[in-house]
């Protein structure tokens, strides 16, 4: 059944029946199975953008109107990022997988926000908006050599992250020219310290963390500086 169904219901569906974040199926949540009887696969499929804007109104004040995301507030950009990414990622909040290790304050002003959605449907339905939304190019914050970065990007990132770097929904991978530079410099040393996916099953996360590590900061700076080219041209 799950074969023909968009990645975003056939993830809801499996999160909520399983009772547990679509990427660590073995842990739990709450009600959220009883939740699962309750929603059908048509009831999941059918409006869940237009459902998911009327939840999105909580992530407005953040992350902007169109998911422009505000660099003041250390918010990235999200609008048009991977559906299954954004799910993945509010069930690690909502569980505490994300954000709740001290140091990550940017993580811990999100969690509270992962909490009020109250199950996996209505995580399917905001990320299924989320996605919708035309993606907006970042404001350039970081100067790199954008020829090295490219050369650094296709030898340590590009095979997860493809070559446009849209990510891959078969990996879980995130798209990376709309987050903003100021985010992915952050990010990248959330997952070097071990504030970011260093829980007990984090499979993605620990992938990330072990690649964070073999690129130096000023390759990084470089890989920013491409990005923020490629998002130019997207």
């Amino acid at each position: 059944m799950l074969r023909n169904l968009p990645v975003y219901a056939a993830l809801a569906i499996l999160s909520v029946s399983c009772g547990g974040n679509p990427g660590d199926r073995e842990q739990t949540v709450g009600s959220d199975a009883e939740t699962a009887a309750a929603a059908s696969a048509d009831e999941l499929v059918e409006g869940a953008a237009e459902r998911g804007k009327a939840l999105y109104a909580t992530c407005i004040a953040c992350h902007g109107a169109n998911g422009e995301g505000n660099i003041a507030l250390d918010s990235p950009g999200i609008a048009g990022q991977s559906e299954s990414y954004l799910v993945r990622q509010l069930w690690d909040f909502k569980l505490g997988n994300r954000g709740a290790k001290e140091g990550d304050m940017p993580g811990a002003q999100m969690r509270p926000m992962a909490m009020t959605l109250a199950d996996g449907v209505a995580i399917a339905n905001v990320s299924a908006y989320i996605a919708s939304l035309p993606p907006t190019t970042p404001p350039a914050t970081v100067e790199g050599d954008a020829a090295n970065g490219k050369k650094q990007y296709v030898s340590k990132c590009g095979a997860c992250h493809g070559g446009d770097a849209w990510g891959n929904e078969a990996l879980f991978t995130p798209r990376l020219t709309m987050v903003g530079d100021e985010y992915l410099l952050r990010q990248v040393g959330n997952f070097r310290s071990g504030l970011r996916g260093a829980f007990a099953d984090a499979r993605y996360g620990r992938q990330m963390a072990m690649m964070a590590k073999t690129v130096s900061d000023e390759e990084l700076k470089d890989i920013a500086a491409f990005l923020n080219e490629l998002a130019a041209t997207q």
